[in-house]
């Protein structure tokens, strides 16, 4: 997990703390996230529409599909994460180790993969719809943002270790608060030695997105049954967890063993007032997990 707005930051001084904290952040980013959830049809559709200019059918279909879906990880998921917290905090605790953040890490993974799976007829019938137009107009505002993010990213690089390190150290602080002088020195010092992660996330992004549109160019070219489409796109998500290439394979395993030693490190280094500053953080997140699922979110 990355220390950015969609990923986990360090927890506390027991694996239980960890445990909750990365789970929260599979579905928020932020303390807004009841507001996001509750309306997650009209954030998507607004988001599609940026890329390919959805009709009004195509838009009535997102929206449609999109309570079906809702509806099932109301039911169904939300419960699930919070029985996994719970499991969490009845089985771990102590000093954590980093082969203990990669294992709850996987956990997280594979109700990300479940969500995929779900959502893999939902995305078919979608892109059985789009026309060539639309394809043309999602590959170039794609690349546009792909360019962007590589001219931010090689401008952040040209950083000394200490500022990319007190950025890294800010973005954690959302979830433990102010970072001491000693942590932030353990940032550092995982910076300055391991190879930057920056341009390989920026490579892997723009892999992704190539392999989305040629998806979707084969699902317009071919027009298969939406199973079958769905089959593609399944593989596709399934692609993006396990890339295939060894190398690529060997590159996520090497960044997933340095980002579990440096969480390890910082978990383990926690303050009584970090983790009181955690545990406020994580129980609102906790209580709002059994909130949705009531539908009282």
């Amino acid at each position: 997990m990355r220390f950015d707005s969609s990923s986990l930051t360090p927890l506390g001084r027991s694996l239980r703390r960890f445990a909750l904290a990365l789970f929260a952040v599979l579905i928020a980013a932020c303390s807004t996230f009841k507001v996001g959830y509750n309306n997650a049809d009209l954030f998507l559709v607004h988001a599609l529409d940026r890329y390919v200019s959805l009709t009004s059918e195509q838009e009535k279909l997102v929206r449609q599909r999109m309570a079906s879906v809702m509806e099932w990880h109301r039911a169904t998921q939300l419960r699930d994460y919070s029985a996994f917290i719970h499991r969490a905090r009845a089985e771990l605790d102590g000093n954590v180790s980093p082969a203990e953040v990669i294992e709850f890490s996987e956990g997280v993974s594979a109700r990300l993969l479940a969500l995929g799976e779900r959502i893999a007829p939902d995305f078919a019938a979608l892109a059985l719809t789009l026309s060539r137009g639309q394809i043309d107009q999602l590959e170039r505002k794609l690349s546009d943002d792909d360019a962007k993010a590589r001219r931010e990213t090689a401008e952040e690089m040209k950083k000394a270790v200490d500022a990319r390190a007190r950025k890294y150290a800010e973005r954690a602080e959302f979830w433990l608060g102010k970072l001491n002088p000693q942590q932030l020195e353990i940032v550092r010092a995982s910076l300055a030695g391991r190879p930057a992660d920056s341009m390989y996330w920026i490579d892997a992004r723009e892999r992704r997105n190539k392999a989305l549109v040629a998806l979707l160019r084969r699902i317009q070219a071919e027009r298969p049954p939406t199973e079958a489409a769905a089959g593609w796109i399944r593989a596709y998500f399934a692609e993006l967890a396990q890339p295939s290439d060894a190398k690529l394979r060997a590159r996520a395993e090497a960044f997933r063993r340095d980002n579990a030693r440096l969480i390890a490190q910082l978990v383990n280094s926690a303050t009584p007032e970090q983790q009181a500053h955690l545990d406020q953080r994580l129980d609102t997140f906790a209580a709002e997990f059994g909130h949705l699922a009531n539908r009282g979110g």
